[in-house]
């Protein structure tokens, strides 16, 4: 059985995985990490027995036979997961697919995010065959929230229960105090308005955290954006519009006109015994020129969202806690 112990040997530091693991199948995110890794083996040291080891001659074909043999243990079924050579058991250096190519550089992971519309499945196999716990979402944005991580639900103490979502940290590159930055490649360029503009995301090799992150993208037409509560920041629909104070609907229609966008209505409903808000569309021909805009919301290219009372109210809403404040 000497040729059985030198396979399980050679196997030994890779196989992490246990059957009914999500990685365990053949043509699982592991195998794919794993028969990548050994394909990039430079000639070494196979073990032959334990305690000792046997150098082969470099004529032979080692990286071959180590494919070849990591072929037909996954044709035949065995369980293996993603593999780390030189680096510790279970965590691969690098992974690419259709979706995303992540290395390791230094101390970080590197991700570049080759298609971001693709599923999000995608994202969670390369990040999970390189050992972290990171749920990357791209979602829709307007021009101004390409590339940008718009929030990130934290999972602590072992629990799949989100517990809240991160704000940047004006102070660095952390986000909500997690170690994840962006940016892109070329540096400075602007992804969704330049096609060779990649989106790259670091992590730290050695962050054991559990995220799920949303990472605005380009929006495809008529999609409606995910940074709807932006409209107001600087470079976007209603850049230079302030609404503390509330502002009558016909004079915000000017706004409007000006910079050639459309409306929609909301009607605010404030919950007497929460104070929480809510928002119910109104059609435009029951909104009169005298209502209160309290806010604006971008809902897609070209479309704007006016959030209306029929009467002023003592204080804006969206500044008295019962909802989020406005960006601007």
């Amino acid at each position: 059985m000497r040729n059985v112990d030198e396979i399980n040997e050679l196997l030994r530091p890779l196989a992490r995985v246990e059957p009914g693991q999500p990685d365990s199948h053949a043509s699982g995110a592991g195998a794919r990490a794993l028969l990548a890794s050994i394909a990039a083996q430079e000639p070494g040291l196979i073990p032959s027995e334990l305690g000792r080891t046997r150098r082969y001659v470099p004529h032979r074909p080692g990286r071959l036979v180590l494919a070849l043999t990591a072929a037909a243990v996954l044709a035949t079924g065995i369980v293996v997961g993603p593999s780390l050579l030189g680096d510790g058991p279970g965590v691969a250096v690098s992974y690419a697919n259709s979706a995303v190519e992540i290395h390791r550089e230094d101390d970080h992971y590197v991700a570049r995010i080759k298609d971001p519309f693709a599923e999000y499945a995608k994202y969670t196999e390369a990040f999970h065959a390189v050992g972290l716990k990171v749920r990357l979402r791209p979602v829709p944005v307007s021009s101004g929230g390409v590339g940008k991580i718009l929030g990130m639900i934290i999972a602590v103490g072992g629990s799949s229960h989100p517990v809240a979502e991160a704000k940047p940290d004006p102070a660095g590159p952390r986000f909500g105090g997690v170690p994840l930055s962006m940016g892109t490649t070329p540096e400075g360029c602007q992804p969704g308005q330049n096609s060779q503009c990649i989106m790259v995301m670091r992590i730290p090799a050695g962050f054991t955290g559990d995220v799920d992150v949303r990472l605005g993208r380009q929006a495809k037409p008529g999609e409606e954006y995910a940074n709807f509560d932006s409209a107001m920041a600087p470079g976007e629909m209603f850049d230079g519009v302030r609404l503390r104070k509330g502002r009558p609907v016909d004079d915000i229609l000017a706004e409007v006109r000006k910079r050639d966008l459309t409306a929609v209505y909301s009607l605010i409903r404030t919950d007497e015994k929460t104070g929480g808000l809510s928002f119910e569309p109104l059609p435009a021909d029951q909104v009169g020129p005298g209502w209160i805009v309290w806010n604006a919301w971008q809902v897609k290219a070209g479309v704007i969202r006016l959030l209306v009372t029929p009467e002023r109210l003592p204080e804006n809403p969206f500044y008295n806690g019962s909802a989020p404040p406005p960006a601007s």
